[in-house]
């Protein structure tokens, strides 16, 4: 019995031992969205209130876009609505339309706006909302949810196709021409694929797909027109978790867990080395971490949060600098 005692005492010490420092007095334990054990112990980085855009809690932010003039450009998906931020913070709504499920936005170097729309829609407008056009081509009748977009250097535009389940992964990404005459898929068989953003060399294509909660690794060809390899660096916990993401000039990704009131970074190997933490999130305010943006040659990163509290853009530094990307060239 003795042997058996000590044994015992022996394992349970070995077990909290191997908990992270602190965790078992940490409280966001307490928490209705707590940190998981393997990413607790991580450098955490705090967020800080930018701008209220809404106080409706209800009001689902995404979409963050700078332009060459540093204004800021998100969505409000279920209202259709595309709001401009100066650097100064003055917030108007330049385009809405109902039915339109507006989300990610990337910013053409001629200055238009391209908006990946849940309901189908791919729209280009200019930045004041005017001359509204839709781009019509699809392939095989895809993508048909658009989620995010991003452009290559050369004004590819690689699109999310937020379609599909775990059981069904019928979602993919998509690559329009520079002259949006053509559309041909990069990848099919995704689950609900969600967030794209290349790596400072362009050879290499991140994506978030919902459906099976993972960060996918896409190595390019040299045109960008095909996928060489494939890969898959992390499985997020907690559901729903990965949405967005953006990358860094280090090659630093960071990915927005929706929900969960933070964002995580990973470096260009897809190793988490951050937390990002939006203040209140363990009493459940702010938990839409949907998306963000790198503001170019800077390292300040600009972070939606909606929910209790309404809908707001909180700020925080970086680990290196914004991307110049195809909007600033």
């Amino acid at each position: 019995m003795r042997e058996t005692m000590i044994i015992s005492l022996v394992l349970i010490g070995m077990f909290m031992v191997a908990l992270p420092e602190g965790y078992a007095q940490s409280p966001m334990v307490k928490s209705e969205v707590p940190i998981p054990p393997s990413e607790v112990s991580l450098p955490t980085i705090k967020a800080e209130p930018w701008v209220q855009i809404d106080p409706d809690p209800k009001i689902f932010l995404e979409g963050p876009a700078f332009d060459k003039e540093g204004n800021l450009y998100v969505s409000s998906v279920e209202e259709g609505r595309i709001v401009k931020i100066t650097p100064d913070k003055k917030v108007t709504t330049i385009f809405t339309k109902k039915g339109v499920l507006t989300d990610g936005i990337a910013i053409h170097k001629d200055g238009r706006l391209f908006i990946a729309c849940i309901s189908g829609e791919l729209i280009a407008m200019n930045p004041d909302g005017s001359n509204v056009t839709y781009i019509e081509p699809k392939y095989q009748g895809k993508p048909k949810m658009l989620n995010d977009l991003a452009f290559d250097s050369k004004g590819n535009l690689y699109v999310t196709d937020f379609i599909g389940t775990f059981a069904d992964p019928t979602g993919g990404v998509y690559r329009f021409s520079a002259d949006f005459k053509t559309v041909q898929p990069l990848v099919e068989h995704v689950a609900a694929a969600n967030g794209v953003a290349f790596s400072p060399e362009g050879n290499v294509l991140w994506v978030s797909e919902t459906g099976r909660n993972r960060l996918l690794r896409l190595q390019l060809s040299p045109d960008g027109t095909t996928v060489r390899s494939a890969g898959v660096p992390y499985y997020f916990t907690g559901s729903p978790a990965c949405d967005s993401l953006r990358v860094d000039t280090a090659g630093n990704v960071y990915v927005c867990l929706v929900r969960q009131g933070r964002a995580l970074i990973f470096n260009k190997m897809g190793i988490p080395i951050a937390n990002v933490l939006i203040p209140g999130r363990d009493e459940g305010n702010n938990l839409g971490t949907a998306n963000l943006a790198l503001k170019p040659g800077t390292d300040e990163v600009f972070i939606t949060a909606f929910g209790k509290g309404g809908a707001w853009i909180y700020k925080f530094r970086g680990l290196a600098e914004g991307l110049k990307l195809f909007s600033h060239q």
